[in-house]
């Protein structure tokens, strides 16, 4: 079964990421636990523009930071 992770979980992945997994874990231990979703055409393209706009924040955080760091 095809995830999108909500949450980072060890040994797995991060959030966003599109992992395949068994059926029984997804079911039983990630969906409970709502660390994970069903990756469908409209929930994959929502994880990854969720996930490029964290990169972008990141890249933003990183450049502001920058002057800071070499004073």
């Amino acid at each position: 079964m095809r995830v999108i992770l909500q949450k980072d979980v060890i040994n797995l992945g991060d959030a966003g990421d599109l992992r395949e997994v068994a059926d029984g874990y997804a079911r039983n231990f990630l969906f409970p636990k709502r660390l994970a979703v069903r990756a469908n055409e409209g929930n994959t393209k929502a994880a990854f523009h969720q996930k490029k706009l964290g990169e972008l924040k990141k890249e933003n955080v990183k450049k502001l930071w920058k002057p800071w760091r070499q004073a």
